[in-house]
Parts: structure tokens; C-alpha cells; sequence
């Protein structure tokens, strides 16, 4: 079958045709997010000014570091008969032919190796004479965008009183299989997306939600209801009526980017004030998920992991370790519609294995070190108080802001 040559939008063709109908969602209205706690090293944000040319990158890098923001969220179904989905990442097609694009995670331009629209043909639509709902993101292999993106999209279904009986998703990973299996998505319900999918179904319902706002680095999909989605799905049923108040570091030695190069030596620091390290790619989803439920303060660079803060209780407090290069607000935005404490700390980038930087875009990303001697000393006082060791103060006094 030939590949789409053309593309349209959800609202203009659902005027034009028979085929497609919107369902709205329960609407979120606007939700405000507070400026976020900072703490570490101003010199570090200096320096990283100092890399960008632009003024207005510099604003919106200044912006995002603040992590204050206003958002309106958007979201909507498209209920679609005899809908096309091709690709683990989701290519939608109208009966038609022509790419819907909004609600496709594939687009014309996207730079992925396997995009079908760039082949001439795709191979011929296994008919399924049953509904499905859509269930996949551009990067499903990632597990903060399965959990964060993918996921969440029951939420909406449900929301618009669109029963998920059978699910177009990916599970080629463990992780993929297990949360679908805890949802309650047994093999027979689930419609395989593969690379090389394609499939029609008599009735397909996508869900659209605009990222919270338009971010410079990681558009987030944050907003309450994905959050309260995935809380109540996966860590309020855990029925532990005394959790044990766990301290838990997150490493990324086995990763092999983003690591913290010194992280032995900031878990010697930490390890007398009662934490663990934990290697949450050597663990299930369910074990992740009771991890983060159980803990009482949580410590980790930035990464994927970091998602699993979506299950911990209201009051835990969190400290993402970042650099000044990757300053995206993802998991202060779930902080937030969680109600944790939570700050974020700036560490020194270390360029000597992992490193990339964009001046133009105000974006980058590395390996991390820390000053462990004096990281400790703001992690007890975290532990000691009800709120975070905020140094935002001394930011914005040397931001100007």
C-alpha cells in the first residue's frame, strides 16, 4: 500500500468526514506551577549563559531553570472508523490515506531511522473487525516516555467514556509487558505495535494531549490528571499501611551517560544518613514502583528512573542532581502534581566521556560531578526540615530575576 503522501490535521478533516469523531475529555482548565527550589553552584549557570549567543534562548533557559509556569492543557479523542496504525511509535492514517497528523507520533520530519514514511510502500494491513485504543508515544522504549506519555492515555479514554477493551501498544520490553499487565491487559488484549505493524481496525480511538507548555529541552506531558492516573493505577493499591520510610539514591554507574562520575563517593556521604543505592534497571516495574512508594527522601541524577517519583506518597522529598545544560523541568512538573518536596542541584558537567551542547538551542546534556562534601551537608538539612535547602534566592539575585 503506498505510503501517505499528504497530511491533515484532526479538526479539519473531521468537518469534511464521516469517519472521525472528537470526544472531549473532562477539561483540567489552567493549572499554575510554582517556581522550583534550587541549590548548588550560580557560577555553573553563569558559565553556561556565557556558551549561549541568543538573548531570547538565554530568557527561556533562564525561564525553565525557575521552572515557574502557567499551563492550559489540551486533550481530546479521536474516534476513528476504519483507522490505520502502522509503527511501534504510532503512524495514524485516515480510510483516505493521508497522514492525521496531530495525533500521529509520527511526523514527515521525524529523524527516526525506522520512520515508514520514508519507504514507498507500507506492507499490507492485517484486518482486525474489532476496536482498539492507541497506546504508544514517538519513543515507547524509553521508559520515562512509556510511563509518562503512553500510559497515561487510559486516563484520557476514560475520561471521555472510551472503554479500552483492546489496546494497539508495544512490548518488546519487560517493562512494556508488566505495566500493561498490571493495568489489566492480558496478551489477548493487546494488538502487537511493531516496527513493521500495520493494521486496520473498524474502530480506533487516539488521544491527543498537548505537552504542558513548549519546552526548550523535553516537552512534558505533565499535568494532574496523568499523574493522578498513574498514582492510583500503580502505587495506591500497594496496601502497606506503614510504609518504611526508605532513603533511596539512585545510580547510574551501569548506564553509560549521564552518570555521576564520583558516585561512590557521594554514596559514602550519603550512606550514613541512612540511604541505599539502588540500580533501578535491575529491578521490575513492581519493585520500582513499591521502592518509590515506601521512600521517605529520594536522591538521583537525572533519567529515566526519575519517573517513578509519580509513585511516591504526598511530602516525599526528592533532589534531582542535573547540570546546568539539562535544566527541563520533567520531574519537577511531577513533584508538583504529586505534592512532593523537592529540589533540584545543579552539579559541575564533566565532559571527559559524555558530553553534547547546543549554544543555539540552549541545550545540552553530560556526565555529572558532585561536591559531596558539601551535598551532604544539604541533604541533612533537607532531612532536618519540612522544606527543601532552597538557594533559589542567591539564583535569582545573580540572574537578575
Amino acid at each position: 500500500m503506498p505510503v501517505p503522501s499528504g497530511s491533515v490535521d484532526v479538526m479539519t478533516w473531521e468537518s469534511d468526514s464521516q469517519a472521525c469523531h472528537i470526544i472531549e475529555p473532562e477539561p483540567l482548565g489552567k493549572e499554575l506551577i510554582s517556581p522550583r527550589a534550587l541549590s548548588g553552584d550560580p557560577i555553573l549557570v553563569e558559565k553556561t549563559l556565557e556558551m549561549i549567543p541568543d538573548l531570547a534562548v538565554q530568557k527561556q533557559y533562564v525561564q525553565e531553570l525557575v521552572g515557574e509556569k502557567q499551563i492550559n492543557p489540551k486533550e481530546f479523542v479521536c474516534v476513528l472508523e476504519q483507522g490505520r496504525v502502522a509503527h511501534a511509535s504510532g503512524l495514524v492514517m485516515t480510510p483516505d490515506n493521508r497522514l492525521l497528523e496531530d495525533v500521529s507520533c509520527i511526523k514527515f520530519d521525524s529523524d527516526l531511522p525506522t520512520n515508514p514514511l520514508l519507504l514507498r510502500y507500507l506492507p499490507r494491513p492485517a484486518r482486525v473487525s474489532s476496536s482498539a485504543v492507541f497506546l504508544t508515544c514517538l519513543m515507547p522504549y524509553n521508559y520515562y516516555h512509556w510511563v509518562l506519555e503512553a500510559l497515561p492515555r487510559l486516563a484520557i479514554y476514560a475520561s471521555a467514556g472510551i472503554a479500552a477493551d483492546c489496546v494497539y501498544a508495544p512490548v518488546q520490553k519487560r517493562f512494556q509487558q508488566e505495566s500493561l499487565r498490571l493495568l489489566g491487559f492480558p496478551a489477548s488484549r493487546i494488538f502487537r505495535a511493531t516496527r513493521n505493524a500495520h493494521v486496520l481496525f473498524d474502530r480506533l480511538a487516539i488521544s491527543y494531549s498537548k505537552p504542558a507548555c513548549n519546552s526548550r529541552t523535553i516537552g512534558s506531558f505533565c499535568n494532574s490528571r496523568t499523574i493522578d492516573f498513574l498514582y492510583h493505577s500503580f502505587a495506591s493499591h500497594q496496601g502497606i499501611s506503614q510504609p518504611k520510610e526508605l532513603r533511596v539514591f539512585i545510580s547510574r554507574r551501569k548506564r553509560g551517560k549521564r552518570e555521576i562520575t564520583n558516585d561512590d563517593a557521594v554514596f559514602e556521604v550519603l550512606q550514613p544518613l541512612g540511604f541505599k543505592r539502588y540500580d533501578l534497571e535491575t529491578m521490575s516495574v513492581s519493585e520500582q514502583v513499591k521502592l518509590f512508594y515506601n521512600a521517605e527522601c529520594v536522591v538521583g541524577p537525572h533519567g529515566a528512573g526519575l519517573v517513578n517519583i509519580a509513585f511516591c506518597r504526598q511530602g516525599t522529598k526528592v533532589i534531582e542532581i542535573n547540570t546546568p545544560y539539562r535544566v527541563s523541568t520533567c520531574f519537577s512538573d511531577i513533584a508538583h502534581y504529586r505534592g512532593l518536596n523537592y529540589q533540584l542541584h545543579l552539579a559541575t558537567p564533566d565532559s571527559k566521556k559524555f558530553f553534547n551542547f547546543d549554544p543555539k538551542r540552549g541545550v545540552g546534556d553530560s556526565d555529572m560531578t558532585v561536591e559531596s562534601a558539601a551535598f551532604a551537608e544539604i541533604v541533612q538539612i533537607f532531612l532536618k526540615t519540612p522544606l527543601a535547602a532552597d538557594q533559589s534566592s542567591e539564583f535569582k539575585q545573580f540572574l537578575k530575576i
